[in-house]
């Protein structure tokens, strides 16, 4: 009976922890709730499959369509509409909760665990151990679906038909990633990410040859943004299958230095290179380009917003602080994301920042930071927000203090 009524204690104290929150939480709290959540699971699973890539059981493209997936569901969950359904909710799942987790409770230990061993102590020995189940992942025609809808909504939404060049790409559907691309293009037009993007979607609907349009927007890409990894690689590419070794050796030495936290693709890169050196033995003489700086960078930042403007917003409104890069790809290098309350502030951003590994602050130079007061909470700038930056400012060298004031609508 001892364990019978210690469970139903802990049971109550579980209950008393779960709906206290409920039936006072607000409905940013919620929201920000869900996103660290996200936010947590997608890096999980990300140590996961690089787990998995590091011991051989996916190999490198494998992850590459795994990553994609990740990527992709951890932005559409980040940025869909959060509005629907939440007005009355916290009553209504303090309800349910009270309700559902004493049964299920009882349900699951006597479905699952072992209660013979209360009488039985020795059977505890001989239980065998039950394997985690893995938890279902977003299949590609459900993210294709859910991108569709949203750009029902919005037709001229940049990133959506972006993500849906992506998903097409990584489902090997060329001639629909061009069309996704193309108009990815046509809406953001000079976006060295989108034009890398289209291209290598050309070279892969021709059978990998980048000769032709493909080339000419990565040569565009690559004046935009020089120092641009997937530029680099497919401008080596291209060149290499112009029968231009020099310039391939160029292009991809100038590319190792940037993907030094990658070794898979640093160990691909050097193959290349080791193969061309070899039929053309001038090329490992010849001296190498200057390389890019891999250390780390940091800016120090001190944000504050206008009287005017701070009038005009809550208290608890999102605030983004981030860097970008002058010429490069559109989604910030380091961002950092706080409330309106905690202004003025200083703070710091880095390579710890990230939202991908692969695009660190310190592999671009000049940069711009900014400051914006998101009222959406969504990462990606929208009309009426408020905002203020900064541009070029060096990220290998910049000043010991940045100052940023809020001043401006969008």
């Amino acid at each position: 009976m001892s364990f019978w009524a210690i469970a139903i204690a802990l049971l109550v104290l579980a209950l008393v922890i779960l709906l206290l929150p409920m039936l006072r939480q607000n409905r940013e709290q919620v929201d920000d709730q869900r996103q660290q959540q996200n936010i947590q699971i997608a890096r999980e699973q990300k140590r996961q499959l690089e787990a998995q890539l590091e011991a051989g059981e996916i190999d490198r493209a494998e992850f590459d369509s795994a990553y994609l997936d990740l990527q992709t569901a951890l932005a559409l969950e980040l940025e869909r509409d959060e509005d629907a359904a939440q007005k009355s909710r916290g009553r209504w799942m303090a309800l349910v909760v009270s309700l559902a987790v004493p049964a299920a409770s009882v349900i699951l230990y006597l479905a699952l665990g072992e209660y013979r061993v209360i009488g039985n102590p020795e059977l505890a020995s001989a239980a065998p151990t039950a394997q985690a189940a893995s938890a279902p992942q977003m299949s590609f025609t459900e993210m294709e679906t859910r991108i569709k809808e949203r750009l029902r909504q919005n037709p001229e939404d940049v990133e959506g038909w972006f993500l849906l060049g992506r998903t097409y790409m990584a489902q090997q559907q060329f001639d629909e990633a061009v069309t996704a691309y193309r108009r990815s293009n046509e809406l953001l037009p000079n976006e060295p990410g989108i034009m890398f993007a289209l291209a290598d979607a050309l070279g892969m609907q021709n059978n990998g040859n980048l000769l032709g349009e493909p080339e000419e927007l990565i040569q565009s890409g690559l004046k935009l943004a020089p120092q641009f990894p997937n530029g680099l690689w497919l401008a080596g590419m291209a060149a290499e299958q112009r029968q231009d070794n020099e310039s391939a050796h160029r292009y991809w030495t100038q590319l190792l230095p940037l993907i030094a936290d990658n070794p898979d693709s640093t160990r691909e890169i050097r193959n290349l290179l080791h193969i061309l050196e070899q039929n053309n033995p001038e090329l490992a003489s010849a001296a190498p380009a200057a390389p890019v700086s891999a250390g780390s960078a940091s800016i120090r930042v001190s944000v504050d917003i206008s009287a005017e403007l701070r009038a005009k917003a809550s208290a608890e409104t999102t605030v983004f602080v981030y860097a970008k890069a002058m010429q490069g790809p559109p989604m910030p290098l380091a961002v950092r994301k706080i409330k309106l309350k905690d202004l003025p502030t200083s703070l710091e951003l880095s390579d710890a920042d990230a939202m991908m590994p692969a695009l660190k602050l310190s592999s671009f130079d000049p940069v711009i930071v900014g400051a914006r007061v998101s009222f959406s909470g969504n990462p990606v700038a929208q009309s009426g927000d408020f905002y203020t930056e900064t541009e070029s400012i060096s990220s290998s060298n910049p000043p010991d203090q940045l100052s940023l004031t809020i001043d401006r609508v969008k």
